[in-house]
């Protein structure tokens, strides 16, 4: 595949995955952020190795050049883990689409991050963790049914089979 290619739809999801971070919808105790759905795109076409760097470059583009909070290092790493684990989505099945969208969701963004904002703001963590836990199970339903639509669908299965057999 053409390098200059696979780098410009990189950076276009790296750009999606900061616009649609900015996105969310439904109450304020259980609000849906749209990012993922960058993450999920990368890791169908790219795996995992590409998934994380956009991830990655993402977490850090968000933080510093947007102004979006304080970056801390600590808070990349969930970033990269997930990046790396969106991108098994590269064959997906039902099973799979699952599992990943539990890791990333239950096992990174409820359980890691929750520690990391407890550990580093000086917080309890048994306390966040059932405030956060509605969002999550809200948020990890919805990203299983928006990933199986996304990527059992024709038009993306296609896009990607144009991508490796190089015709344009």
């Amino acid at each position: 595949m053409n390098n200059v290619r696979k780098i410009t739809i990189l950076s276009v999801l790296i750009a999606l995955n900061i616009i649609l971070g900015k996105l969310s919808f439904g109450p304020e105790f259980a609000k849906v952020n749209l990012g993922f759905i960058a993450l999920i795109i990368s890791g169908f076409l790219y795996g995992s190795r590409a998934t994380l760097v956009v991830a990655g470059l993402a977490n850090v583009l968000t933080f510093t050049l947007l102004g979006n909070g304080t970056f801390s290092f600590w808070f990349l790493i969930p970033a990269l883990l997930a990046g790396a684990t969106y991108g098994l989505l590269n064959k997906p099945t039902w099973i799979r689409i699952i599992l990943v969208n539990v890791v990333v969701m239950v096992g990174i963004s409820f359980i890691l991050n929750t520690w990391l904002i407890a550990a580093i703001y000086h917080l309890d963590y048994s306390a966040l963790l059932s405030v956060r836990i509605i969002k999550m199970i809200v948020s990890l339903l919805f990203q299983i049914i928006l990933s199986f639509i996304l990527l059992r669908n024709r038009v993306f299965q296609q896009f990607k089979d144009k991508l490796t057999m190089n015709v344009w």
